[in-house]
């Protein structure tokens, strides 16, 4: 979502987001890396 052209409609925001989401799913370690930090550690569990 950095390097791309920014969305300008509702549409578009959606199926950028979606796409986001979906790389995020296909990538648990990433998600569960940015729960490391001990100021949102709390979160994880």
């Amino acid at each position: 979502m950095g390097k791309r052209v920014p969305v300008r409609t509702k549409a578009k925001l959606r199926d950028a987001a979606n796409e986001h989401m979906a790389m995020l799913e296909k990538s648990p370690e990433r998600v569960m890396s940015f729960f490391q930090d001990p100021r949102v550690k709390y979160a994880a569990g």
